[in-house]
């Protein structure tokens, strides 16, 4: 496995991993705008963090995230936009490589990191994940399910 920050060049390996991480949602989302997913995959790479995992030269995972505050403060934070890690390698190292690294990226600029997950199941054991790499529980997504 390898890991690394993305590049321009890396934004169509990009945009299908997370059209996988889209299909794979156990509640119902919207649908992917090509053109929004392009350009927030565009902003994360020039002005945020977005770092790869690769096994034997293909994209299985990814984290990407932005620069945030709180609407109450200038504070701030970085927040994951994705995180994703494909079914044939969540039973390797990489997703805590690549959560690990992200926080690493903050730390090196004194910041907090922000993650979460929504929109699919397991989510007791996604939480544990989190814990278990040093995070603390701030809450809960609630929607209406059409």
């Amino acid at each position: 496995m390898h890991m690394r920050r993305a590049t321009p060049s890396d934004v169509t390996k990009v945009f299908n991993l997370l059209k996988q991480m889209h299909s794979e949602t156990e509640m119902k989302v919207s649908p992917i705008s090509t053109k929004k997913l392009l350009d927030a995959i565009n902003s994360a790479i020039h002005d945020g963090v977005v770092l790869l995992a690769e096994a034997k030269g293909k994209l299985v995972g990814s984290i990407g995230g932005m620069l945030n505050s709180d609407w109450w403060s200038d504070e701030e934070y970085l927040s994951d936009m994705w995180f994703y890690v494909s079914p044939k390698h969540r039973n390797s190292i990489i997703a805590i490589k690549l959560v690990k690294s992200f926080i690493k990226i903050a730390k090196e600029v004194n910041i907090a990191v922000k993650l979460g997950h929504v929109y699919s199941g397991d989510i007791e054991r996604k939480d544990n994940f989190f814990k278990r790499l040093g995070l603390t529980k701030a809450g809960s997504l609630y929607t209406e399910v059409n």
